[in-house]
């Protein structure tokens, strides 16, 4: 071996050396960042369009003098404006800087990618122009759902009177004009649901570690993974399951009635076939239950509260349960208009009952919440939610129910009494508090016997403060203290009792 050729091969050997030894070394981790993570604070992460940096750096060098603590941006990436549907799509952004609409191409996988959360493309807010080209910015919203506060904050902040100003000093910015302004800010507007300050936070009491497997409600997906990342976060042993899908409330129960999941999301309560399904496997009794948040308002193929509509030239106004139950019951012994207060014309006037299909969600939801899971009354005209609106629309003595998002806008939704006897109207605070009588929850339902140390740590963290936190983005509601506090209870006395 000649000099020159050992040198090359010792010269070969330690850069060999050195690349092993960099390999091996462990990469320094990411922060993991979850969604609903620091709403408050948090810089939005974004991928866009390089045009815009210029005037995005300066938006971004504002917002973190105003919110001191939020530090830097977890992604901060700008090159071909053509990375923007696939980063929003992938949740590797929160935001997306565009200087253009997107083509019906781009946003074809959306509903797709998106379908239980009902997203059918992002949402563009512009901030002004660059160039003579719009400049926007495109985010994920899910209809009826706030947006998570860091984004709001870092959107509001680009369409203040600051925010513009700041952005005018960008070359070649120009801002928008008042009226312009008032239509961006106005897509911001979302109702925000408050969390009870007296729900308990997460304090995890031991190490927990090994999968959790997860089918269920379509709907949850987006919470469900968002759950899972935090708790993952606060557990580092814990990992999804060889099976975590979220493709349909029913896959959730069939799963779990043949041992293929260990927890099942399910966006509505247990119908009287599947409870016979469950003995008919398992004997007596019923899968564990345990509700997780509170349906929506009017979010459209969601779980939401029911509205009882009446045609606008019908005057009354309010009625009770148990006024409800003596209409769509079997046994009716409400019949008439008069019979609920109504005089004049009124008083000897038949009532129509009208509903949805009885095996629609909506239809057995109210069998079991007004009716004690007892029968319908047999003159009830039935028909899907669109034809039961519109006879509703055309017979001002018609009654019916369903999700206020399904109903026609001009109807009127009736004020409500339970059993504490006040009239409560159907509004996003009264469903989001359950002050409204027929709100619905969303469960997540296991089998006695087979809940593990790592699944019931997961619904420990979904009932605490930190767990409740991540719905109020969700298009759902979080929990009352209270009502986390008797589910916790629920669930503790599973897990001591056999199947």
């Amino acid at each position: 071996m000649t000099d020159r050729m050992e040198t090359r091969m010792r010269l070969t050997l330690a850069a060999l050396t050195i690349a092993a030894a960099t390999f091996a070394q462990p990469a320094a981790a990411a922060p993991l960042v979850c969604a609903a993570d620091a709403t408050v604070a948090r810089a939005p992460s974004a991928v866009g369009d390089g045009a815009m940096k210029p005037a995005l750096d300066r938006l971004l060098a504002l917002y973190r003098q105003r919110h001191p603590a939020s530090g830097a941006p977890t992604r901060w990436e700008y090159g071909s404006g053509a990375r923007a549907v696939g980063a929003l799509m992938f949740d590797l952004a929160d935001i997306a800087p565009v200087m253009r609409p997107f083509a019906p191409a781009e946003i074809a996988p959306y509903e797709h990618q998106f379908h239980g959360d009902m997203i059918k493309e992002p949402l563009i807010v512009r901030i002004g122009s660059i160039g003579g080209r719009p400049a926007g910015i495109a985010l994920n919203r899910r209809p009826g759902a706030p947006l998570p506060a860091r984004i709001t904050n870092f959107i509001a902040l680009a369409l203040s009177e600051e925010g513009q100003r700041v952005l005018a000093g960008t070359p070649g910015f120009t801002p928008l004009d008042p009226a312009a302004l008032a239509d961006e800010r106005a897509k911001l507007d979302e109702f925000v649901p408050a969390l009870d300050p007296a729900l308990a936070a997460y304090r995890p009491t031991a190490r927990l570690a090994g999968p959790i497997r997860s089918v269920g409600s379509d709907g949850m997906k987006a919470l469900m993974d968002s759950w899972e990342c935090r708790f993952a976060a606060l557990q580092p042993g814990i990992r999804k399951g060889e099976i975590w899908e979220h493709l349909g409330t029913l896959n959730g129960f069939d799963a779990l009635l043949n041992g293929q999941t260990d927890i099942a999301p399910m966006g509505r309560e247990l119908w009287p076939d599947e409870l016979a399904d469950w003995r008919s496997v398992y004997g007596p009794g019923a899968p564990v239950e345990i509700a997780v948040a509170r349906g929506g308002f009017n979010t459209p193929q969601r779980t939401t509260a029911q509205a009882i509509l009446v045609n606008p030239a019908n005057p009354i106004r309010r009625i009770t349960m148990a006024q409800l139950a003596g209409i769509f019951g079997a046994d009716p012994t409400i019949t008439r208009w008069g019979q609920l207060g109504l005089t004049g014309a009124w008083t000897d006037r038949p009532i129509h009952v009208r509903m949805p299909p009885r095996v629609a969600p909506n239809a057995m939801s109210m069998q079991m919440m007004v009716l004690n899971g007892g029968g319908w009354n047999a003159k009830a005209t039935e028909a899907p939610i669109a034809a039961t609106a519109k006879a509703i629309v055309d017979d001002p003595a018609a009654i019916g129910f369903g999700g206020l998002e399904e109903g026609d806008p001009t109807l009127v939704a009736l004020d409500v009494a339970g059993t504490d006897g006040r009239y409560i109207p159907l509004t996003a605070d009264s469903a989001s508090t359950g002050r409204y009588a027929l709100t619905r929850y969303m469960y997540i339902r296991l089998a006695y016997g087979a809940i593990s140390p790592q699944v019931a740590g997961f619904l420990h963290f979904i009932l605490s403060r930190d767990g409740q936190e991540r719905v109020r983005y969700s298009g759902y509601f979080p929990l009352t203290a209270a009502e986390a506090k008797r589910e916790l209870a629920k669930l503790d006395q599973a897990v001591r009792r056999p199947r």
